[in-house]
């Protein structure tokens, strides 16, 4: 069986299992998560991990940590209007 793209759950989260082949041909496997009510509030739009255990830390952690991630996530918007408003949009060319 294929548990490529398989969808898992954990805490009501959902989560899946992905398999890849790097640049230089190297198998890769891991889980990612991108589930939008648990991110919601913050710039991460999806995290990995390399074990379910690490993926069940993870989730969690963003479940039971909540409040302080979106503290940290609104402190960080305030840094980033106060950078912006001082020195406006930088450009690379």
């Amino acid at each position: 069986m294929d548990n490529n793209n398989v969808m898992r759950q954990y805490r009501k989260i959902k989560y899946k299992y992905v398999t890849w082949t790097t640049w230089d041909g190297k198998f890769c496997s891991g889980y990612t998560c991108d589930d939008k009510k648990l991110l919601e509030g913050l710039n991460t739009i999806s995290f990995g991990a390399k074990t379910i255990i690490e993926m069940q830390d993870l989730i969690d952690d963003y479940i039971d940590r909540r409040s302080d991630h979106l503290q940290k996530q609104q402190q960080y918007n305030l840094a980033e209007q106060e950078f912006m408003a001082k020195y406006g949009t930088l450009y690379a060319d």
